[in-house]
């Protein structure tokens, strides 16, 4: 014992000392860290993904059986719908041509974060589901050629790596040049009506758009004439872009949402047969809030540019051409006018027959089949009885 305090008291012995000390310091700390830690050596740590797969706790032989599983029960449920396609034309897509890449992925887990799970197309499954769409599919007639099928697969893997239930991709977004499919889909002109000066009109148009002549619709956007225009353009020159658009868009796939007509024909100026507005005869006042809203439902963005020629206003509409064909049919019934009898000859007028106008609109697929008609316009212009004075 004294011999163990002259060794400790010793500069020797005090290093010696210190040095088991922190020995057993050191061996106390790891045998606690095993202690607590020790069952979870050889496991994944928390927070740990294989795609959309919770790996955590896991060890690697049970997370890889746990991969293998879901993989599995995913390419065996029949709910589970991968499709491409084109404005609603779709082509679904076989997941059995999949190849996960599952002892891949495994090899380049990394602990406590989110991981690839490796999926790819061979080059020969990359050939035939590119062949199948472009040879197979009757929506692609004309268009071979015109999409980056590759990119899009691509991305089509991504959500299967995913395990998604659901995947949708539009082949608009992967088209290569889209300068070479852009034509102009509509085009009209509004006979510019009296009292209304076109160029202002136009200058209005203008000024609304920041100086420009042009605007784009989105799909599934919405455009209102007041919301738009109303800053610039009074009642009478908003009347004219209602009509304008409301005509130019009546062929296509857009939907008028909202919409206001005059129902009275000045004839100072027109007759019942030479009324130039039928169908396209819109009222739009923010005073009483009527406007005229349409909204794009072609599954694809439009643009809608705005022109003068020979001092009356046109506008038409520039982007992909839609695969559905849209008709128009105009009904008109004449309604005659009644006589009656007045007392006062200052009374005694003219009479003018009547007019209902009706617009319907058809979409037949690329079929032939009617997938939609419905009534988009309807008009009613009463008529003005004869007054007539007695001799």
């Amino acid at each position: 014992m004294r011999m163990f305090t002259r060794l400790r008291n010793s500069n020797v012995g005090y290093y010696l000392y210190t040095g088991l000390v922190i020995a057993a310091g050191a061996a106390s700390l790891v045998f606690f860290y095993f202690m607590v830690t020790g069952f979870n050596i050889g496991v994944y740590e928390e927070n740990t993904l294989i795609g959309s797969i919770y790996v955590g706790g896991l060890s690697e032989e049970e997370a890889e059986e746990k991969v293998r599983e879901k993989v599995d029960a995913w390419l065996d449920d029949e709910e589970v719908t991968f499709e491409v396609g084109y404005q609603g034309y779709y082509y679904t897509l076989d997941r059995d041509m999949m190849d996960f890449e599952i002892s891949e992925t495994m090899d380049n887990v990394s602990d406590g974060s989110s991981n690839e799970l490796i999926v790819r197309y061979s080059e020969g499954a990359r050939d035939q589901i590119t062949f199948e769409i472009n040879q197979t599919q009757d929506f692609m007639e004309g268009l071979e050629g015109e999409f980056d099928l590759d990119a899009m697969l691509d991305d089509v893997l991504l959500d299967a790596a995913e395990l998604k239930e659901w995947s949708r991709h539009e082949l608009s977004d992967y088209i290569i040049d889209e300068a070479q499919l852009r034509e102009v889909v509509h085009e009209t002109i509004l006979p510019t009506p009296p009292g209304v000066d076109a160029a202002a009109v136009f200058e209005g148009i203008a000024a609304s758009l920041d100086d420009e002549t042009s605007f784009t619709v989105e799909s599934d956007g919405t455009l209102s004439v007041i919301d738009t225009f109303g800053g610039e353009l009074n009642s009478s020159q908003l009347n004219v872009v209602g009509s304008l658009l409301q005509d130019l868009i009546a062929p296509t796939c857009m939907q008028i949402v909202e919409s206001h007509y005059n129902p009275s024909i000045n004839f100072d100026h027109f007759t019942v047969d030479d009324y130039p507005y039928y169908g396209r005869n819109v009222r739009v006042s923010p005073h009483i809030d009527n406007d005229f809203s349409f909204q794009n439902t072609c599954r694809l963005p439009y643009d809608f540019e705005f022109f003068l020629e020979g001092g009356t206003l046109g506008a038409r509409i520039e982007g992909l051409p839609y695969l559905n064909s849209v008709s128009v049919e105009e009904t008109r019934i004449r309604i005659p006018h009644g006589t009656i009898t007045v007392d006062d000859p200052d009374d005694a007028r003219g009479g003018h027959d009547g007019k209902i106008v009706i617009l319907t609109r058809t979409v037949e697929d690329i079929y032939g089949a009617v997938v939609d008609e419905q009534e988009i316009v309807f008009e009613y212009y009463p008529p003005v009885e004869e007054a007539v004075y007695p001799d």
